[in-house]
């Protein structure tokens, strides 16, 4: 029989134990500037989808041709200071023990921005099955800023429903909807001051039926060029 001699067993108890710490492979989400006032913008994002460690703080830098802030934030969200109205940029890179490896979020906001002055354009849909639609669309004509974020509104006549996509997307699918039901949509585009109050018409599709034994062979698509605008329907609340 194997014997360990005290050394050996001294020597085990003694040997470190290696952790593995990754740096993140993806950087944080949804990084959103909001105006407070002419000299204060509050930045919020999410956290990044793939950190494969524990986030120890995110790296905040903002930053023009004159000036520039770097904040250490446990949270996901700050306050920062500016100069005034003009034109900045914003980084946000989330840190593990091995560091962020490079990969951050960026975008660049104004503090003179205003709401839309009209909705999201060329909405489209798609029905692809019974239960998921597709919707496309192109940015409102005059944003007057950086678009943040896109909502969508959806009801079926009973249930009203809402959606957001960041700014830098154009399209979104509906799913878990009903087979051959009615629904009527309609979305709006928001700075970093808002909406405006600007929506565009609402648009009126109906899902495929759900046919036994059979599988929808095509799909269609309705286009509907925004010119005009309207406000949110009476009932629904923001």
């Amino acid at each position: 029989m194997d014997t360990c001699s005290m050394g050996d067993i001294l020597l085990h108890l003694l040997t470190p134990i290696t952790i593995m710490f990754e740096i993140p492979s993806s950087p944080p989400k949804f990084l959103i500037a909001r105006k407070l006032s002419d000299t204060e913008v509050e930045l919020s994002w999410k956290p990044p989808e793939e950190a494969n460690s524990e986030i120890l703080h995110y790296i905040v830098r903002v930053w023009n041709l004159s000036s520039e802030f770097v904040a250490n934030v446990t949270g996901t969200s700050v306050v920062v200071s500016v100069e005034g109205l003009g034109e900045y940029n914003a980084s946000v890179s989330s840190w593990t023990r091995l560091g962020d490896g490079g990969i951050l979020i960026y975008i660049t906001f104004s503090t003179v921005e205003s709401a839309p002055s009209d909705p999201p354009q060329n909405v489209l849909y798609t029905l692809l099955t019974t239960t998921t639609v597709r919707l496309n669309w192109s940015p409102p004509n005059e944003p007057n800023g950086i678009i943040q974020y896109y909502t969508i509104y959806y009801t079926d006549n009973y249930t009203e429903y809402k959606q957001m996509v960041p700014g830098s997307e154009q399209w979104l699918v509906l799913s878990d909807l009903m087979a051959g039901q009615e629904y009527s949509v309609w979305m709006s585009s928001s700075t970093s001051v808002g909406d405006g109050g600007v929506f565009s018409p609402r648009l009126n599709f109906t899902t495929l039926e759900d046919v036994t034994g059979e599988s929808p062979s095509f799909s269609s698509s309705v286009q509907t060029n925004v010119s005009d605008t309207e406000h949110a329907p009476k009932g629904f609340s923001y």
